[in-house]
């Protein structure tokens, strides 16, 4: 028997601990599997293997540095004193701070993988980043044994801004249960939800409510595409910290959305939900490799993204890899649409004109949902593009570096 120990923090929301788990389960059985987590929350994702705690439970204070220093000391004992067993073949981790312990414990006999998730250029104003993060990761990830990266632009930064060896990475996106998906999204919805997306044409979004995600500006742009298309309906599926917000901006009279948006809340199933959909839309600033966006285009559905570099361009539009000027209008790509990335500043009212960004992006809504030929035609490039995003070919690739590399 194969042991692998996963590190992360916990496994109750967020793309990369859906990754972490989706692996877990689809790894051969032949692997024997521990997961070792921050505290004792309620796990959200199937998953597979014996999970181990560091017991800390508490809220994670994002500006608090000693916060995160203290995740760090402790993770770093707990596994030492795991390693020192000298029972498991490799430690995969996954997010920065997993991935800086993870190192910092280097066994020769445990290889050493760590999972780059976020472009790290994006997030270094962050002061947990930019004190402590960041230059952790320019002193020790040289070391790790391998680093995987789940997108092209992620890879790049990792080689031009961190000076990392090329030969040390390797790119691996991140996979899907296809069977499983349109399983999901074939869950009938409840009769609210039905009701509100009957006879509409229907744009769905899927994040937690949180800056990085950028729905104010979806929701700023929707109030553009209503006085087009009367009809269209906004489904922001998520919760987080600026849900209060974006309700309150959603219910500014001069936008004039109040029948036109439904926030859903936390779902356990937003495949249902985005399998009505007329359009995907993902209005991020940054990202690392994005779920929602991947798993709608495995549904088969219309997709609509800001060019957020890392993710978007692998996901939609891979002929523009490796370039680094952003577009400035709405461009109709392989496998989606892409519209510039917005400013991040949070309007608060209707008072505020538009940004163009934002016209551009309500530009792309308006030209997916008016012409039926050109959203048939993307509707067939998802379902080509999803052929290569199973979890199968992820596993492979893994199961490479573990016993292989």
């Amino acid at each position: 028997m194969r042991k692998i120990l996963f590190v992360i923090s916990y496994l109750d929301c967020g793309g990369a601990e859906r990754a972490l788990a989706s692996l877990t389960t689809h790894l051969p059985e032949t692997y024997e599997i521990e997961i070792l987590l921050n505290g004792n929350r309620p796990v959200e994702f199937p998953y597979r293997g014996n999970l181990l705690y560091l017991d800390i439970d508490e809220e994670p204070k994002m500006a608090s540095l000693l916060f995160h220093l203290k995740i760090l000391f402790r993770r770093c004992r707990k596994l030492y004193k795991l390693k020192k067993s000298n029972k498991y073949m490799a430690c995969i981790s996954f997010l920065d701070s997993a991935n800086i312990a993870n190192i910092l414990t280097k066994n020769k006999n445990c290889k050493t993988i760590i999972s780059v998730r976020s472009n790290l250029r994006q997030q270094q104003n962050l002061p947990q980043y930019k004190y402590v993060v960041i230059p952790l990761v320019k002193m020790f990830y040289h070391k790790a044994d391998r680093i995987i990266a789940v997108s092209k632009g992620i890879y790049n930064s990792l080689v031009a801004d961190f000076k990392l060896d090329k030969n040390k990475i390797s790119i691996i996106e991140n996979g899907y249960d296809l069977k499983q998906l349109i399983n999901k999204s074939k869950e009938r919805l409840e009769k609210k939800e039905d009701s509100f997306l009957n006879g509409k044409k229907v744009v769905v979004t899927v994040g937690r409510l949180s800056y990085p995600k950028g729905q104010w500006h979806l929701i700023r742009a929707f109030s553009k595409v209503i006085k087009k298309i009367s009809n269209a309906v906004l489904m922001i599926i998520g919760n987080g910290e600026l849900e209060k917000d974006l309700k309150k901006l959603a219910a500014d009279d001069g936008f004039d959305l109040a029948n036109h948006i439904m926030f859903t809340g936390y779902c356990d199933n937003p495949h249902k939900y985005v399998a009505k959909a007329d359009a995907f839309v993902m209005s991020s600033l940054y990202e690392g490799f994005p779920n929602a966006l991947a798993e709608a285009v495995c549904l088969g559905i219309p997709c609509i993204a800001t060019d957020f570099m890392t993710g978007a361009r692998e996901i939609l539009a891979p002929d523009l890899v490796g370039s680094a000027d952003q577009i400035t209008a709405f461009s109709k790509e392989r496998y989606g649409i892409l519209t510039p990335v917005c400013s991040g500043i949070q309007y608060q009212s209707s008072q505020d004109e538009l940004e163009p960004a934002e016209l551009e992006l309500a530009r792309a809504i308006i030209f997916m949902l008016q012409n039926e030929k050109e959203r048939l035609h993307y509707e067939g490039m998802s379902r080509q593009r999803r052929e290569s995003l199973g979890i199968e070919s992820v596993v492979r690739q893994y199961e490479e570096i573990i016993c292989n590399d």
